[in-house]
Protein backbone atom coordinates (compact mmCIF):
# COMPACT_ATOMS: atom_id res chain seq x y z
CA UNK A 1 0.00 0.00 0.00
CA UNK A 2 1.23 3.37 -0.65
CA UNK A 3 2.48 5.61 2.63
CA UNK A 4 1.21 8.60 0.48
CA UNK A 5 -2.65 7.52 0.21
CA UNK A 6 -2.21 6.64 4.22
CA UNK A 7 -1.90 10.35 4.99
CA UNK A 8 -5.66 11.01 3.71
CA UNK A 9 -6.84 8.26 6.34
CA UNK A 10 -9.51 10.13 8.78
CA UNK A 11 -11.13 7.73 10.96
CA UNK A 12 -11.02 6.13 14.35
CA UNK A 13 -10.11 3.14 12.93
CA UNK A 14 -6.80 4.25 11.81
CA UNK A 15 -3.77 4.61 14.04
CA UNK A 16 -1.66 4.91 11.90
CA UNK A 17 2.61 4.82 12.36
CA UNK A 18 4.45 5.50 9.37
CA UNK A 19 8.02 3.86 9.00
CA UNK A 20 10.93 4.79 5.96
CA UNK A 21 12.39 1.77 4.77
CA UNK A 22 15.84 2.13 3.09
CA UNK A 23 15.17 3.31 -0.45
CA UNK A 24 17.80 2.66 -3.16
CA UNK A 25 19.41 5.99 -4.77
CA UNK A 26 16.55 5.37 -7.75
CA UNK A 27 14.03 6.10 -5.62
CA UNK A 28 15.96 9.06 -3.94
CA UNK A 29 13.18 12.09 -5.97
CA UNK A 30 10.15 9.58 -4.23
CA UNK A 31 11.65 9.70 -0.86
CA UNK A 32 12.27 13.48 -0.91
CA UNK A 33 8.74 14.36 -2.11
CA UNK A 34 7.07 12.12 0.73
CA UNK A 35 9.09 14.17 3.04
CA UNK A 36 8.04 17.29 1.64
CA UNK A 37 4.31 15.98 1.62
CA UNK A 38 4.82 15.29 5.38
CA UNK A 39 6.17 18.79 6.09
CA UNK A 40 2.81 20.44 4.02
CA UNK A 41 0.62 18.09 6.55
CA UNK A 42 2.55 19.13 9.83
CA UNK A 43 2.21 23.12 8.60
CA UNK A 44 -1.34 22.49 7.39
CA UNK A 45 -1.94 20.84 11.09
CA UNK A 46 -0.53 23.74 13.17
CA UNK A 47 -2.49 26.42 10.87
CA UNK A 48 -5.65 24.51 11.89
CA UNK A 49 -4.81 23.93 15.32
CA UNK A 50 -4.04 28.22 15.44
CA UNK A 51 -7.40 28.37 14.24
CA UNK A 52 -9.27 26.32 16.64
CA UNK A 53 -7.11 27.56 19.32
CA UNK A 54 -8.65 31.17 18.81
CA UNK A 55 -11.79 30.56 17.70
CA UNK A 56 -13.36 27.05 18.18
CA UNK A 57 -11.81 26.20 21.90
CA UNK A 58 -14.23 28.36 23.81
CA UNK A 59 -17.65 28.67 21.70
CA UNK A 60 -19.99 25.84 21.92
CA UNK A 61 -20.61 25.88 17.57
CA UNK A 62 -17.85 23.73 15.64
CA UNK A 63 -15.57 25.96 13.73
CA UNK A 64 -17.29 28.49 11.03
CA UNK A 65 -16.07 31.49 9.40
CA UNK A 66 -18.12 35.13 7.64
CA UNK A 67 -19.74 34.13 4.54
CA UNK A 68 -21.24 30.46 6.02
CA UNK A 69 -24.91 30.25 6.64
CA UNK A 70 -25.67 28.37 9.78
CA UNK A 71 -28.90 26.91 11.44
CA UNK A 72 -30.69 28.00 14.61
CA UNK A 73 -31.11 24.90 16.98
CA UNK A 74 -33.01 26.15 19.73
CA UNK A 75 -36.83 25.41 19.33
CA UNK A 76 -38.27 28.25 20.58
CA UNK A 77 -36.07 30.31 18.20
CA UNK A 78 -33.21 32.78 18.45
CA UNK A 79 -33.57 36.26 19.20
CA UNK A 80 -31.80 38.51 16.69
CA UNK A 81 -30.63 41.89 18.45
CA UNK A 82 -29.78 45.40 17.37
CA UNK A 83 -26.45 44.75 19.66
CA UNK A 84 -24.22 41.97 20.80
CA UNK A 85 -25.76 41.49 24.25
CA UNK A 86 -28.38 39.88 25.68
CA UNK A 87 -29.79 43.22 26.50
CA UNK A 88 -29.76 44.30 22.95
CA UNK A 89 -33.53 45.52 21.75
CA UNK A 90 -35.24 42.31 20.08
CA UNK A 91 -35.71 43.09 16.69
CA UNK A 92 -37.55 39.87 15.74
CA UNK A 93 -37.68 36.25 16.43
CA UNK A 94 -35.95 33.70 14.29
CA UNK A 95 -37.48 30.33 14.03
CA UNK A 96 -36.05 26.77 14.83
CA UNK A 97 -34.83 25.55 11.88
CA UNK A 98 -34.16 29.09 10.19
CA UNK A 99 -31.00 30.14 7.95
CA UNK A 100 -28.70 33.25 9.17
CA UNK A 101 -25.34 34.18 7.45
CA UNK A 102 -22.51 34.97 9.29
CA UNK A 103 -21.14 38.56 8.73
CA UNK A 104 -18.38 39.26 11.34
CA UNK A 105 -17.50 38.04 14.21
CA UNK A 106 -16.33 40.76 16.31
CA UNK A 107 -14.13 39.83 19.43
CA UNK A 108 -16.70 39.37 22.54
CA UNK A 109 -16.70 37.91 25.68
CA UNK A 110 -17.98 34.59 26.15
CA UNK A 111 -21.39 34.25 27.70
CA UNK A 112 -22.86 31.28 29.10
CA UNK A 113 -26.84 30.44 28.48
CA UNK A 114 -28.57 27.63 29.37
CA UNK A 115 -25.36 26.03 30.00
CA UNK A 116 -23.82 26.62 26.79
CA UNK A 117 -20.67 28.58 25.97
CA UNK A 118 -21.01 31.24 22.96
CA UNK A 119 -20.40 34.45 21.55
CA UNK A 120 -22.73 37.11 19.77
CA UNK A 121 -22.07 37.32 15.96
CA UNK A 122 -23.29 39.48 13.68
CA UNK A 123 -25.71 37.93 10.90
CA UNK A 124 -28.21 38.73 7.74
CA UNK A 125 -31.64 36.69 8.49
CA UNK A 126 -33.70 37.46 5.38
CA UNK A 127 -33.95 41.01 5.65
CA UNK A 128 -32.60 41.37 9.00
CA UNK A 129 -29.65 42.72 10.36
CA UNK A 130 -28.58 42.27 13.47
CA UNK A 131 -26.48 40.00 16.34
CA UNK A 132 -27.30 36.63 17.94
CA UNK A 133 -25.61 34.18 20.24
CA UNK A 134 -23.65 31.21 18.14
CA UNK A 135 -24.35 28.81 21.27
CA UNK A 136 -27.78 27.49 19.26
CA UNK A 137 -26.38 27.47 16.15
CA UNK A 138 -25.20 24.96 13.93
CA UNK A 139 -23.65 23.88 10.37
CA UNK A 140 -25.95 20.86 10.94
CA UNK A 141 -29.66 20.75 9.32
CA UNK A 142 -32.34 21.18 11.90
CA UNK A 143 -34.06 18.06 12.69
CA UNK A 144 -37.72 17.88 11.03
CA UNK A 145 -40.69 18.73 13.19
CA UNK A 146 -42.11 16.29 15.49
CA UNK A 147 -38.33 14.68 15.51
CA UNK A 148 -38.65 10.90 16.89
CA UNK A 149 -35.41 9.34 17.75
CA UNK A 150 -31.45 10.19 16.67
CA UNK A 151 -32.44 7.99 14.26
CA UNK A 152 -35.00 9.27 12.81
CA UNK A 153 -33.64 12.47 12.54
CA UNK A 154 -30.04 10.38 10.79
CA UNK A 155 -32.31 9.10 8.04
CA UNK A 156 -34.09 12.09 7.03
CA UNK A 157 -31.49 14.49 7.09
CA UNK A 158 -28.21 12.27 5.58
CA UNK A 159 -30.65 10.05 3.40
CA UNK A 160 -29.97 6.23 3.31
CA UNK A 161 -27.07 3.93 5.38
CA UNK A 162 -25.01 1.33 4.52
CA UNK A 163 -24.71 -1.47 7.02
CA UNK A 164 -21.36 -2.98 7.73
CA UNK A 165 -19.17 -4.57 10.34
CA UNK A 166 -16.41 -2.60 11.71
CA UNK A 167 -12.96 -3.90 11.12
CA UNK A 168 -10.68 -1.99 13.18
CA UNK A 169 -10.05 -0.03 16.33
CA UNK A 170 -12.42 0.27 19.70
CA UNK A 171 -15.76 -0.47 17.47
CA UNK A 172 -14.18 -3.68 15.71
CA UNK A 173 -16.47 -6.13 15.24
CA UNK A 174 -19.83 -4.18 15.14
CA UNK A 175 -22.17 -3.18 13.25
CA UNK A 176 -23.13 0.03 12.15
CA UNK A 177 -25.34 2.17 9.67
CA UNK A 178 -22.84 4.21 7.99
CA UNK A 179 -24.51 7.53 6.63
CA UNK A 180 -22.58 10.39 5.08
CA UNK A 181 -20.19 12.63 6.80
CA UNK A 182 -18.54 9.11 8.12
CA UNK A 183 -21.39 9.09 10.84
CA UNK A 184 -21.89 6.00 12.54
CA UNK A 185 -25.28 4.58 13.79
CA UNK A 186 -24.30 1.31 16.78
CA UNK A 187 -26.63 -0.90 17.60
CA UNK A 188 -27.05 -4.49 19.01
CA UNK A 189 -30.63 -4.71 18.76
CA UNK A 190 -32.84 -3.38 21.52
CA UNK A 191 -33.21 0.53 23.01
CA UNK A 192 -28.93 0.48 23.16
CA UNK A 193 -27.06 2.43 20.65
CA UNK A 194 -23.80 4.39 20.28
CA UNK A 195 -23.51 7.71 17.79
CA UNK A 196 -20.12 8.49 16.27
CA UNK A 197 -20.44 11.81 14.84
CA UNK A 198 -17.76 13.37 13.80
CA UNK A 199 -17.29 17.44 12.98
CA UNK A 200 -19.62 18.70 15.98
CA UNK A 201 -19.48 19.65 19.37
CA UNK A 202 -21.02 17.95 22.22
CA UNK A 203 -23.23 20.52 22.70
CA UNK A 204 -24.43 20.74 19.14
CA UNK A 205 -25.60 17.01 19.71
CA UNK A 206 -27.30 17.92 22.94
CA UNK A 207 -29.05 20.19 20.99
CA UNK A 208 -30.18 17.90 18.30
CA UNK A 209 -30.73 15.26 20.92
CA UNK A 210 -33.45 17.39 23.06
CA UNK A 211 -35.15 17.93 19.97
CA UNK A 212 -35.46 14.85 18.77
CA UNK A 213 -36.79 13.87 22.13
CA UNK A 214 -33.95 11.22 23.22
CA UNK A 215 -33.80 13.44 26.39
CA UNK A 216 -35.63 16.47 28.37
CA UNK A 217 -34.06 19.23 30.49
CA UNK A 218 -33.13 23.05 30.11
CA UNK A 219 -29.42 22.97 31.11
CA UNK A 220 -26.26 21.34 29.16
CA UNK A 221 -23.89 20.40 32.08
CA UNK A 222 -21.02 18.63 32.51
CA UNK A 223 -19.72 16.27 34.88
CA UNK A 224 -16.26 15.53 36.27
CA UNK A 225 -15.38 13.95 33.57
CA UNK A 226 -16.25 16.41 30.87
CA UNK A 227 -19.37 14.06 29.80
CA UNK A 228 -23.12 15.26 30.06
CA UNK A 229 -25.31 12.27 31.24
CA UNK A 230 -28.87 12.70 31.71
CA UNK A 231 -31.64 9.59 31.64
CA UNK A 232 -32.67 8.65 28.47
CA UNK A 233 -36.76 10.33 27.58
CA UNK A 234 -38.06 7.55 25.71
CA UNK A 235 -37.02 4.76 28.40
CA UNK A 236 -36.00 5.66 32.18
CA UNK A 237 -34.33 3.16 33.21
CA UNK A 238 -31.70 4.17 30.39
CA UNK A 239 -28.98 6.85 30.43
CA UNK A 240 -27.70 8.81 27.98
CA UNK A 241 -24.01 10.23 27.82
CA UNK A 242 -22.21 12.67 25.39
CA UNK A 243 -18.52 13.03 25.62
CA UNK A 244 -15.90 13.30 23.06
CA UNK A 245 -13.39 9.98 22.85
CA UNK A 246 -9.17 10.41 22.73
CA UNK A 247 -9.50 11.69 19.29
CA UNK A 248 -11.61 14.53 19.44
CA UNK A 249 -15.03 12.78 17.82
CA UNK A 250 -18.25 13.64 19.70
CA UNK A 251 -20.11 10.51 20.83
CA UNK A 252 -23.42 9.73 22.08
CA UNK A 253 -24.10 6.40 24.10
CA UNK A 254 -27.55 5.06 25.25
CA UNK A 255 -27.14 2.14 27.41
CA UNK A 256 -28.62 0.88 30.60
Amino acid sequence: MDPLNLLTKQSIFWKLKIHFPFLPIKNETRFLKMKLQLQQTQVRFWILLAILLNFGSVGAISYYDTGEMLTVMAEKGLNLRDKPSAKGKKLIQIPMGGRVKVISKKETKPETIDGIKGFWIEVNYQTWKGYVFDGFLSRLPSPPRNCKSLKDYLTKSYGSSKLETIAMGDYEGRSAYRYNQSILYMTEGGDSFDLYFPEISKEELYLIGKLCNEFGGETFELDGSNAFNVPSKQSQEMMIRIYQDENGVTILRKEL
